[in-house]
């Protein structure tokens, strides 16, 4: 067995899909996930982030002041009016995770593989995070955008993963439910994955050969 990094992204990796999770999250709402989705592309087109939630993991807004724009562009896009100010406990209040993940997760660990977690996260959910099922007692290190002011796909998030495990990149593995976060990975020497819901199991499958060292390192980019 090889000795490897597993660096683990939380949501819709370690959870069910981010689509599923807003789905839910709007259910018996009067408005809609497309609505929502529509709503945060405008909120970081205007503070010139690469997307809605960068504009909270970043610092750039806190969390009222961001779902405060939320509730402006839905009455201003689409006349819904919505109070969004308990957004935090009604997204958490989702606490379901992907079984088969996290029992790979485990499997690795418990073979001697480097299991992180390494997430986007604003540093008003990390209460939240720290409490979620499972993740307390699956991985050896949590490296969080906000406790460290760099997120995914940014090189210097994967060289302090890097550090943190103590191994080399070209021995790490990022999973990552988003193509430009495995691309920045691979651009910072690591190996990526693209995992997540359908793609869950044949990335199960491709990490257990690399674990074994069964998988070339050119075989260790799924897309």
């Amino acid at each position: 067995m090889r000795r490897l990094a597993v660096w683990s992204d939380f949501r819709g990796v370690y959870t069910p899909p981010l689509a599923e999770g807003v789905r839910r999250f709007c259910a018996g709402t009067a408005h809609t996930p497309a609505q929502v989705v529509e709503c945060l592309r405008a909120i970081a087109a205007r503070h010139g982030c690469p997307d809605g939630m960068a504009v909270l993991d970043s610092g750039v807004l806190d969390e009222r002041s961001w779902t405060r724009e939320i509730e402006r562009e839905l009455v201003e896009r689409f006349d819904v009016t919505a109070d969004l100010s308990g957004f935090a406990a009604r997204w958490w209040s989702d606490q379901r995770v992907d079984r088969a993940w996290v029992a790979a997760l485990r499997r690795w660990r418990g073979a001697g593989v480097f299991v992180g977690l390494l997430s986007n996260l604003p540093v008003e959910w990390k209460g939240y995070l720290a409490t979620f099922p499972g993740v307390a007692d699956t991985f050896d290190a949590v490296l969080l955008s906000c406790d460290v002011g760099t997120r995914k796909p940014d090189a210097e998030m994967f060289r302090l993963a890097a550090a943190r495990s103590g191994l080399d990149p070209r021995s790490t593995v990022l999973v990552d439910d988003l193509v430009e976060n495995v691309a920045g990975a691979r651009r910072a020497g690591w190996l990526g994955v693209v995992s997540g819901g359908e793609s869950t199991r044949a990335a199960i499958a491709l990490v257990d050969r690399m674990v074994s060292g069964e998988a070339a390192i050119s075989e260790g980019v799924s897309r």
